[in-house]
């Protein structure tokens, strides 16, 4: 047997691998594509070939070179939406030319989404940023390519059961399964100590999609509390009372450090589909605040809180009650812990190969 794993740009980009947590499910995709018995076909396209002009030509580029690398005698293709559409044309026009085609025959073709869909992220971010005053890059062409192609494949697998409701709108339910995200709990394991002060923490690139500007105006003006900021920078001029501690872009292999000096983790997001940061904070050991989307990992109030989308007075409840209830705090970081070692990849991958095998 033999699959096409055609992951996109970032799965040869060094420095994409050196920041982001997200990198190595590529790894276990193709893994577990190999555990089920595939010759597994990688396309290599020279990132001289990617047109960065924007992301429409990003991924039409990277689509457009793999698919003159293709193999026609796959049995299976795996990839992104966004880049898999003239990937997966190629193969299915490939199968007109042949006896395959009348018997119904053909490479079956998946494709993972680690994102909501665009009209939940239309819906949650359109407005959001032309209110802050920037460009929201959704174009017309992208939505097309993205529907275009999650319409063309065989099936889709999602990583989370909120992002395979918001792609239901798109394709039939019974079209999509979930491979859960999981984490790495030995990893990412709680420090021995509790660290002193009372330190939040903020992960995350984006300001406007992360939610950052709600979570700045919930902690102004709120004593022995300082937010620790990975990734993006704060709107500096509009929160001059909060105490900050910025790291800027930190390399995954240096988030363990950051999480065991800190008491908790907030995620005030807007549009994630699913927080990596989230399962590694509760895996070591600490209390999360987050939206209702990346709140499916845990019970409220239980292993986590959920707070609602842009509700700045629901956050600063939730902070409070963490800084004032330190007993509640550990309990709930430990209750967290303990769910996060029952999350993990070697799930994730298992769900994965359950879904080919059932599905190719």
């Amino acid at each position: 047997m033999k699959a096409i794993f055609s992951p996109g740009p970032s799965y040869f980009d060094s420095e994409v691998r050196k920041f982001a947590g997200w990198t190595h499910i590529l790894d276990l995709y193709r893994e577990g594509l190999e555990e089920l018995g595939y010759e597994v076909f990688v396309p290599e396209v020279d990132p001289k070939l990617i047109d960065l002009a924007s992301t429409v030509s990003k991924i039409l580029s990277y689509d457009l070179v793999a698919a003159s690398q293709l193999p026609l005698d796959a049995d299976l293709f795996l990839g992104p939406p966004g880049y898999s559409l003239a990937q997966m044309m190629k193969l299915k026009d490939r199968s007109v030319t042949t006896s395959e085609f009348e018997a119904g025959i053909g490479p079956k073709l998946f494709l993972y989404v680690w994102n909501n869909s665009d009209w939940w992220r239309d819906q949650q971010l359109e407005e959001e940023y032309k209110r802050f005053g920037q460009p929201y890059d959704m174009s017309p062409t992208w939505r097309w390519i993205n529907r275009t192609a999650l319409e063309t494949c065989d099936h889709v697998i999602a990583c989370s059961p909120w992002v395979k409701m918001t792609h239901a709108k798109v394709v039939p339910e019974d079209k999509i399964s979930i491979a859960f995200w999981g984490v790495d709990s030995q990893k990412f394991s709680p420090p021995e100590v509790e660290p002193p002060g009372f330190n939040v923490l903020f992960v995350g690139g984006d300001p406007i999609r992360k939610g950052l500007f709600y979570l700045m105006r919930a902690l102004e003006g709120m004593e022995n509390v300082e937010l620790w900021i990975a990734g993006c920078s704060p709107f500096h001029d509009a929160h001059p009372l909060v105490k900050i501690r910025q790291f800027g872009m930190v390399p995954h292999s240096q988030m363990l450090d950051i999480m065991r000096q800190c008491h908790m983790l907030i995620c005030p997001t807007l549009e994630d589909g699913i927080a990596l940061c989230v399962q590694e904070a509760m895996a070591s050991g600490l209390s999360v605040i987050t939206s209702p989307e990346t709140a499916e990992v845990f019970e409220h109030m239980e292993t986590g809180i959920k707070v609602d989308y842009r509700d700045t007075e629901g956050i600063k409840r939730a902070l409070l009650f963490l800084r004032d209830n330190p007993v509640q705090r550990v309990s709930m970081g430990k209750k967290a812990r303990a769910l996060a070692e029952t999350q993990t990849w070697e799930m994730t991958k298992g769900q994965f190969k359950e879904v080919i095998r059932e599905r190719a």
